[in-house]
This record gives structure tokens, C-alpha cells and sequence, in this order.
């Protein structure tokens, strides 16, 4: 995926990846179930410390969170952004920023939360 942005209802999966415009930076959901933010070879920013197997991906939901799920068959919340509700909204979307940074925009220029991993 390298329009650098991922819309309402679109998932980044285990193993999959997009890419800022420039494609130097990158927002990767890795095997091990961290979502992690590449640039410069490293790994810049993560989610989480802990590993775990059993992560099927991201989402970014109609409701404004991002939210990770894992492989259960009932699909348990293991991290989110936290937007949902009044924060966000069925207008929020994943970017992945040319100057290192992921952020969430509501309503095409409104950032609601970020990983704050400028380069």
C-alpha cells in the first residue's frame, strides 16, 4: 500500500505495510503483533514492548479508533487509539507522513492522535 493513508473500514494486516508518498517512511504490522513506524532502517516507534503471535492485524474503524484484533474467534481488542465517539468519527483516516509521523485526521486536516515519531 503506497498512497500512505489508510481509510475507514481498511485493515493492514499481519505482514503488510504502507508507505509515506516519499516512501521513506513506513507503518508496518509486523508477525510478532507489534505496529510498528520505520524510518532511517529502524524501528522508530511501537506500540507495544510485548510480542504476541496471535494478532490478525489494524483497523481503522467507522467510529474514529484505530484498533488492533487478534485471531480469537471473537476478535478481542488488544490496543486502540482511543478516538472513537466524539473525537472521531466515519471521516477519520490513517496518514503516514513523510516526516515520520503517524497521524490520525478527521475530517481531511483535523489530527486527533499521533505517534509523535518525527524524524
Amino acid at each position: 500500500m503506497g498512497n500512505g493513508r489508510l481509510d475507514n473500514g481498511e485493515w493492514l494486516l499481519v505482514g503488510q505495510s504502507i508507505f509515506s508518498e516519499d516512501g521513506t517512511v513506513e507503518l508496518r504490522m509486523q508477525d510478532d503483533g507489534k505496529l510498528c513506524v520505520y524510518y532511517d532502517d529502524e524501528c522508530q516507534w511501537q506500540n507495544t514492548p510485548e510480542q504476541r503471535w496471535d494478532i490478525h492485524g489494524v483497523i481503522m474503524q467507522a467510529d474514529g479508533n484505530f484498533v488492533m484484533y487478534d485471531n480469537s474467534g471473537t476478535g478481542t481488542a488488544t490496543w486502540h487509539t482511543d478516538t472513537a465517539g466524539p473525537t472521531g468519527d466515519d471521516t477519520t483516516f490513517v496518514s503516514v507522513q513523510d516526516d515520520g509521523n503517524i497521524v490520525l485526521y478527521k475530517n481531511e486536516d483535523e489530527p486527533i492522535w499521533a505517534t509523535s515519531s518525527n524524524k
